[in-house]
């Protein structure tokens, strides 16, 4: 099964459906999966502020579990990202050197996500 298939499915896009060209179709799973980073950032910084206020370890616990589950999840989505954008860069016929092209993927997500956590803590 494609990468796109298998996003497409995990998540429940339709882009089976779509008679967009393949470009296209994997921008649109990629501005999923930052949607998604986004939320997973937002639920992390939520329970990190409940971790502040919480004060019996039950409360505790359960943020904890929240952050883990959270964490668990952002480094998924995040490595799909990866990817995806690694399947774009071929689709696009870019012929980069692979570690070339995973240093530089790898990079701009990193920038992506710290981008990304640095409006959401404001």
């Amino acid at each position: 099964m494609s990468l796109l298939n298998e996003l497409s499915v995990k998540y429940g896009i339709q882009t089976h459906l779509s008679h967009s060209p393949l470009p296209q179709k994997l921008e649109e799973l990629r501005d999923y999966l930052r949607r998604e980073i986004k939320k997973e950032l937002k639920i992390m910084e939520g329970a990190e502020n409940l971790r502040k206020v919480a004060t019996d370890k039950k409360s505790v616990s359960n943020v904890n579990i929240i952050v883990k589950k959270s964490n668990s999840k952002l480094t998924e989505l995040q490595q799909e990202l990866q990817e995806l954008e690694s399947q774009i860069l071929v689709s696009q016929g870019h012929a980069l050197n692979s570690s070339l092209a995973g240093e530089i993927l790898q990079q701009r997500s990193l920038v992506y996500i710290s981008l990304i956590y640095c409006c959401c803590c404001r």
